[in-house]
């Protein structure tokens, strides 16, 4: 043992050495050109902001509906689908009564705030030190997730800010309701949402389904649509807009039916072309079925875990079994958290290098234009699952001050 013992500093000194203070202040230089860059990227681009659709909404015109019907006269613009659930709309609705300029530069604004936010809540929950937070703070900030989240006017960091707000939250009823609110992205909640279940967390499930249910019946009478076909209007335009994005189970699932080359690139085309219904509904199948068993599989070992073990698993979770796009991948900074407060192990330093390479790395694929190459989606997918075995492997190593649980 005195050997280890003795060796424990040595193993730490690249963590020592980006807590040290000149190291932590170029990082604050670095992580103001990173915010800098991503808000100039909201402010020409903004793809993904869900603009067009609250525009349309304030005119009381069914924005699923326009772009269900071929997007005539271009109304939807870029790629701002709308393919969420009716309550993120209701939130952004204020913002479709403003020009386009103005509610992109607000729009980045809110989500930086939202991301400060996050980090604040999430070190708080780790009980992180101030020199530790201000790290998690800085990677976060230099990462290309969030420079994405801001530059593409995605919604990610809404969703984060709910899911650290939940962590922190003391009542069922308030965390019920908080993770309602994080239905919005529906593809991101259902591991931890399956997990509730499984722990009979009835009363908190409950209340998570009043924000969707809130927001669909105010939509319903600002619109008058149909009730049935407001209700499947979203996912009907998810079908056939979101990409297979990377490393998450649907990707693997779609290469492994269409017999694609594995070392040739292959156009989105080729993932969003019109197939058989057992093929178009396959991968989701699967993402289902593996939310299923992670969930189970935490529930059944994770007796005596701390619920910050659980949580980053569960988030990590939602990566592999549903579509993601890199900008989806701020999520693991409650890995990120996890892994700084963790004792230096080899699972440590494993989680960290396979967060830089999602924050940091992934980029340059998608830069050459690799990432739907189908041996870069099942690396990555492997890579992932074993971001998320090393995060479960760190429950014995951290050590916490007060309980949290679920």
């Amino acid at each position: 043992m005195q050997p280890e013992l003795k060796s424990a500093p040595q193993r730490d000194l690249l963590l020592r050495v980006l807590l040290s203070l000149p190291v932590l202040w170029a990082g604050t230089l670095l992580a103001l050109l990173s915010v800098a860059a991503a808000i100039r990227n909201a402010a020409l681009r903004s793809l993904d902001f869900q603009w067009s659709p609250a525009r349309l909404l304030a005119q009381h015109l069914d924005p699923w509906a326009v772009y269900l019907a071929g997007n005539s006269g271009h109304q939807i613009l870029l790629n701002q689908v709308p393919n969420y659930l009716h309550e993120l709309y209701v939130w952004m609705l204020p913002l479709g009564y403003l020009p386009y300029m103005p509610a992109k530069l607000l729009w980045a604004a809110i989500n930086l705030c939202l991301v400060l936010l996050s980090c604040a809540c999430i070190a708080r929950l780790y009980e992180l030190s101030e020199r530790k937070a201000w790290l998690l703070m800085l990677l976060v900030l230099t990462s290309t997730p969030f420079r994405v989240v801001i530059g593409n006017g995605q919604i990610t960091a809404l969703v984060l800010a709910y899911l650290a707000l939940w962590a922190v939250a003391q009542s069922s009823h308030g965390r019920g309701l908080l993770l309602g609110m994080a239905y919005a992205k529906y593809s991101v909640p259902p591991v931890l949402a399956i997990f509730l279940l499984l722990r009979r967390r009835w009363r908190l499930l409950a209340y998570s389904l009043l924000p969707p249910l809130a927001g669909f019946c105010f939509i319903f009478l600002w619109l008058h649509t149909p009730a049935y076909t407001l209700l499947l209007e979203p996912f009907r335009a998810a079908t056939g807009n979101v990409s297979p994005g990377l490393a998450n189970v649907m990707a693997v699932c779609a290469i492994a039916l269409r017999h694609p080359p594995l070392f040739r690139p292959v156009p989105d085309a080729f993932y969003l072309s019109a197939r058989t219904a057992a093929v178009t509904y396959a991968p989701y199948t699967c993402g289902v079925l593996l939310a299923l068993a992670m969930a189970a599989y935490f529930f059944a070992r994770g007796g005596h875990v701390d619920g910050r073990i659980q949580m980053a698993c569960l988030t990590a979770a939602s990566l592999l079994c549903f579509k993601h796009q890199i900008y989806d991948f701020l999520l693991l900074i409650f890995c990120l958290a996890l892994a700084l407060q963790a004792n230096p192990s080899r699972a440590r330093t494993g989680l960290l290098l396979a967060i830089g390479y999602f924050w940091y790395v992934e980029r340059l694929a998608h830069i050459r234009r690799w990432e739907f190459w189908p041996s870069v989606v099942m690396a990555s997918f492997a890579l992932l699952l074993a971001l998320i075995a090393a995060a479960w492997r760190l429950r014995d190593s951290a050590r916490w001050k007060t309980e949290w649980e679920i």
